[in-house]
């Protein structure tokens, strides 16, 4: 079955943009990838302390600049000084697929207010501070390297559709006049 060729150019453009968008995609992954990785990678060796969850409750956060999400605010006191402190995140790596209202909410109900939990913290700046030093190594690899496909993804198109333009025009025989 042959398209007609208005349908064949507009399903080229949405084939186009859609190569396009998965391409910058692409390239936002392979870049911020990494700096979660080297931040999950420091967190693992951070020193920890002992503290208790004062505050515990799941918020949901509305931006100019992005579409509203929810967070856990955590925050609590060290055992051994008494001085307060709030974690920023859980930990390193993972996403936030959707509003992150589940997670926000299954980080609050871990963390209740009173239980004891080790903080770790960043020995130059204490007050960067998380509960889980250990992220998901597996799920961060796997985006970095889904990032680099997606920027392959076009060039191996573009390849693969030249070489075969080559060939075709190769095995075509010019009538004779």
């Amino acid at each position: 079955m042959r398209l007609a060729p208005g349908y064949r150019n507009r399903i080229g453009q949405i084939v186009g943009f859609i190569l396009l968008a998965g391409f910058i995609f692409g390239l936002f992954l392979f870049v911020t990838i990494p700096f979660e990785m080297i931040q999950m990678a420091r967190a693992e060796r951070w020193p920890s302390r002992q503290g208790m969850v004062m505050t515990s409750s799941a918020s949901r956060r509305v931006s100019l600049l992005q579409r509203p999400y929810w967070v856990a605010d955590i925050c609590g006191v060290y055992l051994d000084s008494g001085v307060g402190f709030c974690v920023s995140r859980i930990r390193y790596g993972g996403f936030r697929f959707d509003e992150g209202e589940a997670e926000s909410r299954e980080a609050v109900a871990k963390y209740r207010i009173g239980s004891q939990v080790n903080v770790y913290y960043a020995p130059d700046d204490p007050a960067t501070t998380i509960l889980e030093p250990h992220g998901p190594w597996f799920i961060m690899a796997f985006a970095w390297g889904l990032g680099i496909g997606l920027i392959l993804l076009p060039v191996l198109i573009y390849r693969a559709r030249r070489t075969s333009n080559v060939v075709e025009s190769e095995g075509k025989v010019d009538a004779p006049a």
